[in-house]
């Protein structure tokens, strides 16, 4: 009596044939072509994106970081903060030259 399980617990494990699999839609290739084409020296929509998004947060770290600096330490001095915009299409510090001097 004891038997029958381990038995049949065996039997669950054992492989089934490979008749009862249906055929499968997925096909491979395993070929060694040699001759691919190169790589195109133009960037792809996905570099170029990824140079934007990488220019974008650039743009967003200096409006970020401007508006931080004209806080702590030139807040007396007039000084409009130029649209992120502006500091996307060119990622770099716009604070005046004296906020800068003072910064030192």
């Amino acid at each position: 009596m004891m038997v029958r399980g381990p038995i049949l617990f065996f039997l669950l494990l054992a492989p089934t044939s490979v008749a009862s699999y249906g055929p499968s839609d997925v096909f491979v290739s395993y070929s060694d072509n040699t001759d691919e084409e190169p790589a195109p020296e133009e960037p792809t929509d996905c570099e170029k994106a990824s140079k934007d998004l990488k220019n974008d947060i650039a743009g967003l770290e200096m409006f970020l970081q401007d508006k931080s600096d004209y806080r702590m330490f030139c807040p007396k001095l007039q000084w409009e903060q130029p649209s992120l915009r502006e500091y996307k299409k060119d990622p770099k510090s716009r604070l005046p030259k004296r906020c800068k001097a003072e910064k030192i």
